[in-house]
């Protein structure tokens, strides 16, 4: 019989940061299903990518523009839809959230065909009744999807070569955007366990967050598969989550990073020497000693790490990652 699990702790100090750093593997994760904010959690079926953040915020941050850039039917969908509802991000509390649903082409050739493997979520919102009357007010119906057990109206959000984005409103409050095509996976099962699993180690709080499912990307054209990420990410990976919480003195400032990667147990052996080497440069560069030490946490199939970093060391990483950058021109309250 195998022994039960044990609480995993998370580790502390400059010990953790050496090199060649020798981690005690726990027996396992448990079984319960992992708690994830309701962006994650309600990501549609075969979500390969996503990125949340803070409305107002995360509309200003390069990173974010130059992702929406690879996918320009998203820039103008979402821009369009902010201004006929007369929507101001900046005045709002939610979240935006893209998610990223095939690996089928050049996703930033307009008319390719990944240029609409995707959908945009609006969620969180303080009066979400009134967007939705606003939405109403701005666009035409036009039929029902069946989401669930229920019929949502659909609204025209406009119409590009083959592509048909249009907007609904469910049962939660939240408003979904994309190509009809992609909209009919709403009401399929939600996040996988494994990006659940991951997320659980994320701070809920954290202004901006994402996750990519490696196999998918990996499983895909030779052509479409990011260098750094075929590099970093061995087979077996099943799900990668990280979350940035911006702190004081701009983008040379220091902001709270954190990651967390599940998958087999063998693959976590082999992703834990490039997480130590991470740590390590990280101990290197923490701020006054009074700030929080760089923390690492392992599972048998399950490993994560919390430290601060300056924007710019945040951006070497998440491009190893192949995912959007961050300027951290953070705007005042």
């Amino acid at each position: 019989m195998s022994q039960p699990p044990r609480r995993p702790e998370w580790t502390r100090g400059g010990a953790l940061a050496a090199a060649g750093l020798a981690l005690i593997l726990a027996a396992g994760p448990g079984c319960r299903r992992a708690k994830a904010q309701d962006w994650a959690a309600s990501a549609p079926a075969g979500t390969i990518m996503a990125v949340s953040g803070q409305a107002g915020w995360l509309l200003e941050q390069p990173g974010f523009q130059q992702l929406m850039e690879r996918y320009p039917y998203a820039d103008q969908s979402l821009d369009l839809f902010l201004k006929k509802a007369r929507i101001s991000p900046h005045r709002e509390s939610g979240r935006i959230s893209i998610y990223v649903t095939g690996m089928n082409g050049p996703a930033g050739a307009a008319g390719g065909p990944g240029a609409a493997d995707f959908l945009i979520q609006l969620g969180g919102f303080r009066d979400p009744a009134g967007i939705q009357v606003a939405m109403a007010d701005a666009f035409p119906v036009e039929g029902s999807l069946a989401v669930g057990r229920r019929e949502l109206p659909v609204y025209v959000i406009l119409d590009l070569n083959a592509y048909h984005f249009r907007a609904v409103a469910d049962a939660e409050g939240r408003i979904w955007i994309g190509d009809l095509r992609v909209l009919a996976r709403l009401g399929s099962n939600g996040a996988e366990p494994a990006v659940l699993s991951a997320l659980a180690w994320i701070s809920a709080s954290a202004p901006l967050q994402g996750f990519l499912r490696p196999g998918p990307i990996l499983a895909g054209p030779a052509s479409r598969i990011p260098p750094e990420l075929a590099r970093n990410l061995p087979e077996g990976l099943e799900a990668l989550a990280w979350g940035v919480t911006p702190g004081p003195g701009g983008r040379d400032g220091l902001h709270r990073f954190e990651l967390a990667v599940t998958g087999s147990p063998a693959a976590v052996q082999q992703v834990t020497p490039w997480l130590q080497r991470f740590l390590a440069a990280a101990a290197a560069v923490q701020g006054a000693p009074a700030g929080p030490a760089p923390e690492l946490l392992q599972e048998r199939a399950r490993i994560g790490l919390r430290c601060q970093l300056t924007g710019g060391q945040i951006d070497q990483l998440m491009a190893r990652l192949a995912q959007p950058g961050l300027s951290f021109h953070i705007p005042k309250p």
